[in-house]
């Protein structure tokens, strides 16, 4: 089977839309003579000839408004390809780690922005633990964590804020006949859950973990129908929660988180800092307590 070049399918057009060999080859960045030898070329592929011999070389034949009308459609299948994979090179494919809470929040935002940008990046999300996103991070596994640390942020981090958390449950239904409050927690490594036990520890509060959930969803079921209580991020409680926020009296208090935006180091770009400082934006929007 033959293929026709895409060059001589775009000289013919071009010869078509300008109405004379010169013309085009002006366009094209090409001499009057070259174009002349694309179009000879082109009518000797197709076998059959693509203008009318007596109207200098300005109206089609037959043969010639077909090939016309299928070399636009090659051609702008051509440039849309090449367009998608220009902007695919320029803004990569990124890898992110973020808080099931985090996600839960600010995907939906962020992923809303990147799509009316139009910037042909592509995203790889991966949902976890700070402390398991950390240490991928470190591995080099992602291009961009939001992550949070106990006391201060970690090393390097490109932006951070303090994270106050907030009791989220019913109490008065979570303490059992015998005084022990009932606990539903992520999975053992959250800082949620650390900040929690401290709190009641330092407090003199029993307490039992009865439900945990390495998915948000998993521990939303648990505290809206009062299995027990738990602590999340005061700044993006997930909707279904929010009512369900309780005030800290009768309750110890929580100590804060520090969450940070982290970069991979050495690999940064252009693309991955503006959206780092998108995801900034996102951020301060809900969070008061921002720091550079």
């Amino acid at each position: 089977m033959r293929n026709i070049p895409t060059d001589l399918l775009r000289a013919f057009v071009t010869v078509i839309d300008l109405k004379g060999y010169t013309r085009a080859g002006e366009r094209l960045g090409r001499s009057q003579p070259a174009i002349s030898l694309q179009i000879k070329r082109l009518q000797d592929l197709i076998g059959a000839p693509l203008f009318e011999k007596d109207s200098g070389g300005t109206l089609l034949t037959e043969n010639g408004q077909l090939v016309a009308n299928y070399a636009r459609r090659i051609l702008s299948l051509n440039d849309e390809l090449v367009v998608k994979l220009s902007r695919r090179q320029l803004g990569g494919r990124l890898k992110i780690g973020l808080p099931n809470d985090y996600a839960d929040h600010f995907l939906p935002l962020l992923l809303a922005d990147r799509r009316a940008r139009n910037d042909g990046a592509g995203f790889d999300v991966v949902c976890d633990l700070s402390a398991n996103l950390f240490a991928a991070f470190r591995e080099g596994g992602f291009d961009l964590i939001v992550a949070m640390s106990e006391g201060s942020a970690a090393e390097g981090a490109w932006m951070s804020w303090r994270q106050p958390l907030s009791w989220v449950g019913l109490p008065d239904e979570a303490v059992d006949e015998d005084g022990v409050l009932r606990l539903v927690a992520y999975p053992e490594g959250c800082l949620y859950r650390r900040a929690m036990l401290a709190a009641l520890q330092r407090d003199g509060r029993a307490y039992d973990i009865v439900y945990t959930s390495p998915s948000l969803a998993g521990l939303e079921a648990a505290l809206t129908t009062g299995f027990g209580v738990t602590a999340f991020s005061r700044d993006i409680l997930p909707p279904k929660l929010v009512g369900l926020a309780h005030p800290t009296a009768g309750m110890p208090v929580l100590t804060d988180l520090v969450a940070g935006i982290y970069l991979r180091p050495g690999k940064t770009s252009a693309h991955v800092e503006s959206l780092a400082a998108r995801i900034a934006d996102l951020f301060a929007a809900s969070s008061h307590d921002m720091v550079a």
